[in-house]
């Protein structure tokens, strides 16, 4: 077992915790100030948890922690050697394989686990590296982040599975896949661009999977052939004079899409 602590701390998106992150990725860069507890030193493991997305990161304490001046009893310290997880591992995941993690109960704040439960921490996350851990279940899926309805869409049967384990394969990448594309128009017609007409009774807004083409082998598709439309986009998709013209500027729209 690993002796060293662990702690979880949190960032956010619309501050720029997510973009710093990204950005230290890439430049390989320390980042000066982040909320730490108080008893972190120097060497201690960190998992970064950012909303939305769930475990985003690890990286390691690499200053003496110290008060933070515009915020009352929190404390700061620099974090470095920072490593993506990806995907990210979303809450409905992270308590579906630590259900001894109660602080994801309630995430607002950071926190020390028990060195047993850092171990499954630390565990989940190297697993996760390796493209294991994912929770398949139906129910999981809308609470699952966009990269892990990905990675799940893509998921492959195991040689050995069974038929009624490739059955049940078959069926939750479909779901992925459509919640998938959802997710990535974020409310805009990727045909026309406009937003969704209208929001649904759950209060999400209305947008419809189109297939623009069907895997050679009859599986479901991959999320590089669904594209989110409109009600109006998508008729016109099927029903239009220009229809065939139509789905060819769709391919290109999704093309350019998924290759950013």
């Amino acid at each position: 077992m690993n002796s060293k602590p662990l702690h979880i701390v949190q960032g956010g998106i619309v501050n720029g915790d997510k973009e710093a992150i990204e950005h230290a990725f890439q430049d390989k860069q320390d980042i000066k100030s982040w909320i730490v507890p108080k008893h972190a030193v120097p060497g201690d493991d960190v998992v970064v948890y950012i909303g939305g997305f769930g475990f985003f990161a690890t990286a390691l304490i690499k200053s003496e922690v110290k008060p933070r001046k515009e915020w009352k009893n929190r404390y700061e310290a620099t974090i470095g050697s920072l490593r993506s997880i990806s995907p990210p591992i979303s809450l409905v995941n992270i308590l579906k394989f630590i259900p001894e993690l109660t602080w994801a109960n309630y995430p607002r704040s950071i926190t020390t686990p028990h060195p047993y439960v850092s171990e499954k921490v630390r565990d989940l996350i190297a697993r996760r590296r390796k493209g294991e851990k994912f929770d398949l279940s139906m129910k999981s899926l809308p609470d699952s982040n966009i990269d892990e309805l990905r990675r799940i869409a893509l998921l492959r049967a195991r040689r050995s599975a069974t038929t009624k384990e490739r059955i049940v394969l078959y069926h939750t990448r479909s779901a992925a896949i459509k919640l998938y594309v959802l997710n990535r128009a974020d409310g805009i017609c990727e045909g026309c661009q406009e937003a969704a007409p209208f929001m649904t009774s759950a209060g999400s807004p209305f947008l419809e999977p189109h297939h623009l083409t069907r895997l050679a082998d009859g599986g479901p598709d991959h999320p590089k052939h669904v594209i989110a439309l409109c009600p109006n986009c998508h008729r016109r998709a099927h029903y239009s004079k220009d229809s065939i013209s139509f789905n060819k500027s769709l391919v290109k729209i999704l093309s350019d899409i998924e290759n950013k």
